[in-house]
């Protein structure tokens, strides 16, 4: 059974303002391409998920910043970005 997927206010800012859908978050984090645990706050997890932003016509790399609970992901931030190299 998959874990409910829920978003921070901050989290849903973000995604408005990057126009990011829940949908396309929910899969970065089901089938991320790289995944890595947060040296500084170690309930936190980065999951990184290549992807054609169709709006500007280019790849992106998407960060999601996020918490795994007992019964859900609670994602905290995203970050979207065409810096593909400088974060993958």
């Amino acid at each position: 059974m998959d874990l409910e997927i829920k978003f921070s206010s901050h989290a849903l800012e973000r995604m408005a303002e990057r126009e990011i859908s829940a949908e396309l978050v929910k899969k970065a984090i089901r089938f991320a391409d790289k995944i890595e645990k947060s040296s500084v706050d170690f309930s936190r997890v980065l999951a990184k998920k290549l992807y054609f932003n169709e709006k500007l016509k280019k790849d992106h790399l998407l960060l999601i910043i996020f918490e795994v609970k007992q019964d859900s992901i609670n994602v905290i931030t995203i970050i979207d970005t065409s810096k593909i190299s400088k974060y993958f």
